[in-house]
């Protein structure tokens, strides 16, 4: 096997819409280039600049309504529950969903050259995050234009290449033209602004409101003196004189009023790409996975090899899992800055994007965008969630009073600019899901575990963890002592036969709340504070038992007259796995092997409801993210099987040729998948809590030899290398000495995978533990394969 696998890769494919294009970002801005080379188009988005075009009503009064609508829920009277709700939302004035702000468009570079475009190369260097479009003419003379976005900075720059003196026209716009055909859950926002240009050395582009008002800007610059920006009918346009084998630099810095303004600083372009190599490559390359997947040249195509993996090659399925791992933690690293990404990253190519291309997070920013970048070497990423939701700290406390009546903090479904929950209808009453603020968290206490950085735990995510718990005891019924939500709503299922999504104890609101009381312990001792551990305890010890279905599937709803409904993507009711394993799912007795037992049932029912018809819908291969809640959790029980069938079915259904990810089966351009397989793939191959940790619990047969690198796991520990073949198993671990307070005996329980043993000893049939002393220092451990387990055979963990 390689030391490294090649990381720059071709396609021969046009990139006809916005959505085939290839993208680099800087974090903070982002790029997409597409069109045919003689026209082509690179569409331009911030990070910050959401578009200020929708109403923010406040969270909708139903508190009023809450003792009727719990009656209804309570005698299982789901057709009066939704008359309330209707009624209830009428009279506070929300008859159609109000829809977050969107992420929208900076702008449009145009690049155009004369002499037509007879043959198109695009290629993405994942290291230095460089997108190039090469083309050649009628007359056989090559062009090239590169596009990079430097790390952390507000800037783009492009770098024009030609085989002859040529002409190039750059025009600056703010680009109405939209090649994707609307969904219907897209707003249109065409029309909302303009553009308004200013001419001269340098090129202006101005985005104003409909009463005048500046929100966003974009400067080109040439390098080139004596390029003079001029205005055309709606636009600006220079041009530039590209000699034969020379280069020419265009730089567009992008602002966002009342943001602060992160320039790139000059630099030629060779100082360019070494400075990307140091901040954007370092990231990249920090994890990389190696199946022994089919050997590729220069001159293999990103579409011959997914072609030949969809046939069922097995070397060119391993090869794509091994692209798709690195390139999706490529797309996740480069529209990550100080906000997460967002369901498109930080990329935009038209003004109609799918769901606002707005954060979701009743699951896709956390079982998508997000899932991985702890485990695979990059948990600083994940504070730009932070930065996401603990500046609206007042609007939780508002929805918990106007929804609820409760006190503490409920966190909206979606959001942008605010967090306001008045994204509900009949149909999504998304004001009644609860997990939001627990599941954050998990995020931050898990940053915490991976780094061992006490720091994350400031104020506000301590008023955070404050209110998170206050909500939980306030808007929560007590009946015979057991604390129930409702009404509580399990996303976006509906229960079988209801009139309504809403019902009572989803398992999602139980398991997320149960989890936050550990987390909040873990975020509490990195403080010094233990002053509300009792409190947690007490809540997650006074809701519902996770239960199995009359089905015999893990209950989706933990009321008995919810029923079960197996025919929908999202699984969020397998929660309890997806992180630490919950102490009921975890333990020996007969409960926890039921319980477990419907998880698997409920995997394999998911599994098979997809792949009845693996396509887009109106088939069932739609939202990548609920391809993640099925693979960790059955990563979790160590069915190895299924937890490679759904990272196959991200990576062969999910990628495009320009490496870039969908929400369905190869449709709606968006980043869950890329946050997602890395996740899966990670927990495949360890698991952790702080102190303990799982070498290879789901090692499927199909990956019979293998390496990655740069893993992360809880108490602080680095998998500097794990390599399995036929015979063995490496590790090279270590612990960060930040972190050394997370296990104060120096000393973790390291398990060896089932189907494995320590090199030196016989170990049990699930594979054997040990305590193994940690520190700064690296330490091998080497395992081997039992000699009843051989490649060939089931390798899972128990």
């Amino acid at each position: 096997m390689s030391a490294r696998p090649e990381l720059v890769f071709r396609s021969t494919e046009p990139a006809d819409s916005w959505e085939d294009g290839l993208v680099v970002g800087s974090g903070r801005v982002g790029a997409v280039v597409h069109g045919p080379g003689d026209e082509l188009r690179i569409s331009m988005a911030h990070e910050r600049f959401f578009l200020p075009a929708n109403p923010r009503p406040p969270a909708p009064l139903l508190h009023p309504v809450l003792p009727r609508l719990r009656t209804a829920l309570a005698a299982g009277d789901s057709g009066s529950a939704d008359e309330l709700l209707g009624a209830a939302l009428t009279d506070a004035g929300f008859t159609d969903l109000v829809w977050t702000d969107p992420l929208a468009l900076c702008g449009s570079l145009t690049v155009t050259t004369a002499g037509g475009c007879a043959a198109t190369t695009r290629e993405i260097d994942l290291v230095r995050g460089v997108a190039s479009v090469t083309w050649r003419d009628h007359s056989d003379t090559l062009h090239r234009v590169s596009v990079v976005a430097p790390r952390a900075t507000d800037t783009i720059e492009l770098a024009l290449e030609a085989g002859a003196d040529t002409e190039m026209r750059i025009r600056l716009a703010l680009d109405t033209v939209d090649d994707t055909p609307a969904a219907s859950f897209a707003p249109d926002y065409t029309g909302t602004v303009t553009g308004r240009v200013r001419a001269g050395d340098t090129g202006r582009l101005e985005i104003v409101d409909v009463a005048g008002r500046i929100l966003a800007a974009a400067t080109a610059t040439t390098a080139e003196s004596g390029v003079v920006w001029r205005r055309d009918a709606d636009g600006l346009e220079a041009r530039v004189l590209v000699p034969a084998g020379a280069r020419r630099t265009v730089r567009v810095d992008l602002s966002v009023i009342g943001h602060p303004f992160v320039p790139a600083p000059a630099a030629d372009w060779g100082e360019r790409l070494d400075s990307q190599e140091r901040a954007h490559g370092s990231l990249v390359t920090t994890s990389l996975l190696d199946l022994d997947g089919a050997s590729d040249t220069v001159a293999t195509t990103t579409e011959r090899l997914w072609r030949e993996a969809r046939s069922g090659n097995p070397e060119a399925v391993r090869r794509a899992i091994e692209i798709a791992y690195i390139s999706g933690r490529s797309n996740i690293i480069s529209s990550t800055g100080e906000l997460p990404p967002t369901l498109q990253g930080v990329w935009q190519g038209t003004w109609r994007p799918a769901w606002s291309a707005d954060y979701t997070m009743n699951g896709n920013v956390q079982n998508g965008a997000l899932a991985g970048v702890g485990v695979t070497g990059t948990p600083e990423l994940a504070l730009s969630l932070l930065s996401l939701v603990l500046p609206h700290l007042d609007d939780y406390r508002e929805n918990a009073r106007r929804v609820y009546g409760a006190d503490g903090m409920l966190l909206p479904s979606r959001m942008s600019t605010h967090g306001i929950a008045n994204h509900v209808d009949r149909s999504f009453p998304h004001v009644f899901w609860t997990g939001a603020g627990p599941w954050v968290l998990r995020i931050a206490a898990d940053t915490v575990a991976l780094t061992g950085d006490r720091s994350v735990v400031d104020d506000r995510l301590w008023e955070l963890v404050e209110g998170v718990l206050a909500f939980g005891e306030t808007a929560t019924v007590v009946v015979d002592g057991i604390r129930h939500f409702s009404p509580s709503y399990s996303p976006e299922n509906t229960p079988d036969g209801s009139a309504t999504p809403l019902a009572m104890d989803a398992a999602i609101d139980v398991a997320a709340y149960r989890d936050a009381a550990r987390a909040a312990r873990l975020l509490g001792r990195a403080r010094g504070d233990d002053s509300l551990d009792d409190r947690w305890q007490a809540l997650a010890s006074s809701v519902p038992d996770f239960a199995v279905a009359p089905d015999g599937t893990l209950a989706e709803w933990l009321d008995p007259a919810a029923q079960e409904n197996a025919a929908h993507r999202h699984v969020s009711q397998l929660y309890p796995l997806w992180y630490e394993t919950d102490e009921m799912f975890g333990a020996d007795a007969p409960p926890a092997a039921a319980l477990r037992q419907a998880a698997q049932r409920t995997i394999d029912a998911k599994v098979a409801w997809r792949a009845a018809d693996p396509a887009p819908p109106p088939g069932r291969m739609e939202m990548a993210f609920g391809l993640a809640q099925i693979g960790l959790a059955a990563a979790a029980l160590g069915d190895a099987e299924t937890a490679v069938q759904c990272v196959e079915w991200l990576s062969l259904l999910h990628w495009r040729p320009s490496l870039t990810t969908t929400h369905d089966a190869d449709s709606i351009f968006n980043l869950d998948a890329s946050g997602a397989l890395p996740a899966v793939v990670a927990s495949m191959l360890s698991r952790s809590t702080v102190d303990s940790l799982h070498l290879l619990p789901a090692l499927p047969a199909r990956w019979p030899r293998g390496r990655i690198t740069g893993l992360r796991a809880r108490g602080g520990i680095v998998i500097d290398r794990l390599s399995w073949d036929e015979a063995s198993a490496t590790v090279e671990v270590r612990r960060l000495a930040a972190a050394s307070w997370l296990c104060p005996s120096g000393t973790t329980t390291v398990h060896a995978g089932s189907g494995f043993t320590w090199a030196d000893e016989h170990g049990g049939e699930h594979g054997g533990a040990r305590i193994v002393e940690l520190g700064e220092a690296p330490v091998t451990l080497r395992m081997r394969r039992k000699a009843s387990t051989t490649a060939e055979g089931t390798t899972s963990a128990s």
